[in-house]
């Protein structure tokens, strides 16, 4: 079909190619959640709401950014998912796209930030059980931890060291769950996976409304996530139009004071995203580089800095310090861990790997 974005992603050079504006638009959405989390990590920032919620009544701007994180993340690993030959080299491309960065952010948070901001005694830091639990639990994703010893007491809305690390688990069990999916064949077959994954975010969906909010929120970016990945296993039969931008917008307007907002304004904002990436010609130069997960990263323990240091800081103040700031070491994270991993993958990628994916003679995922 064309314009579809199926036709865009062939002449944007395929899923891995930079034709199209997704690199830009993670960047957005990382430096959105800094300045969403300004108006909870600022002193003077608990009567002033963000954008979204004061003039749109949606979500606040974190939530709308981690959704736009997790949908993107679907699109692309179907189609990573898709390339890979086996479940060893799928494995490893997510592997080495979610963990170096994390363990070096962990590592710095905990054995450099810490011991120089702690308000306890370095020997009591350094001999705390929990300082190192929390290189454990969060490196590995097991449990996220939030507190080290004596870091960030005293912050006006909570001592977490980095609030942003609880998307990850959530990231992680959907690149298990796609994993086992290309594994047993199933991937291959579109309409199949098309149920199975729809079944799977609604039941999760569905299961999560009468537990916790936290297991609601995760059930929530499942959901986008999996929006993401049906929309690349449908890639060729979903067009890309402005006047369907603006008819979901206009029914999501109409849906403001219902109950049915909140459905309606994400069904809108998921065909933006896709629209974005491939239909307009955004600025995007070379040299912009991929700082957007060590953006998501470095950006709450950096604005905990702030607010330690600089408690009189307004939310916007804070997020206009913050995201210079933080763009700085998510470039270092990019150029030092990140972009090396990734290419340390590829030297990796050229072997030939066992446990290879079943996959359907004839017709493909987009077939």
């Amino acid at each position: 079909m064309r314009h579809s974005i199926g036709h865009y992603l062939e002449a944007a050079g395929g899923a891995e190619g930079r034709k199209d504006n997704f690199l830009l638009i993670r960047l957005v959405a990382a430096t959105l959640v800094i300045y969403g989390h300004g108006f909870a990590l600022a002193a003077l920032g608990s009567g002033q709401r963000d954008f979204f919620t004061q003039y749109l009544g949606y979500r606040y701007s974190g939530d709308v950014a981690v959704a736009v994180f997790f949908l993107i993340s679907g699109f692309l690993v179907a189609g990573s998912l898709e390339r890979s030959k086996s479940i060893v080299r799928f494995a490893l491309a997510r592997a080495m796209r979610l963990f170096p960065g994390l363990w070096v952010c962990v590592l710095v948070c905990a054995l450099v930030m810490g011991p120089l901001i702690t308000v306890q005694s370095q020997a009591d830091y350094w001999s705390s059980p929990q300082t190192w639990t929390y290189v454990w639990s969060n490196a590995s994703l097991a449990e996220i931890q939030w507190l080290l010893p004596g870091v960030f007491e005293g912050n006006r809305y909570s001592p977490a060291v980095n609030g942003s690390l609880w998307t990850l688990p959530i990231e992680g069990s959907m690149y298990l769950y796609m994993g086992l999916l290309g594994l047993l064949g199933i991937f291959s077959w579109r309409w199949l996976t098309t149920a199975l994954i729809a079944g799977f975010a609604i039941w999760t969906y569905q299961s999560a409304q009468l537990q916790s909010v936290p297991l609601q929120e995760a059930a929530r970016l499942t959901l986008f996530f999996a929006c993401g990945a049906l929309f690349y296993i449908h890639k060729t039969r979903i067009p890309l139009h402005l006047s369907i931008v603006a008819v979901l917008a206009v029914v999501a307007w109409a849906c403001r004071h219902t109950v049915h907002y909140e459905l309606a304004c994400s069904a809108a904002l998921i065909y933006f995203v896709f629209w974005l990436a491939y239909v307009p010609r955004l600025p995007s130069p070379r040299w912009l580089l991929d700082i957007s997960y060590g953006t998501y990263l470095y950006g709450w323990p950096i604005q905990q800095l702030i607010a330690k240091f600089y408690p009189a800081a307004t939310p916007l103040q804070m997020t206009v310090i913050a995201i210079p700031l933080t763009w700085v070491v998510a470039l270092m994270s990019w150029k030092l861990v990140e972009e090396p991993a990734l290419k340390l993958f590829k030297t990796w990628s050229k072997k030939d790997f066992s446990l290879p994916f079943r996959r359907k003679p004839v017709v493909g995922v987009s077939g």
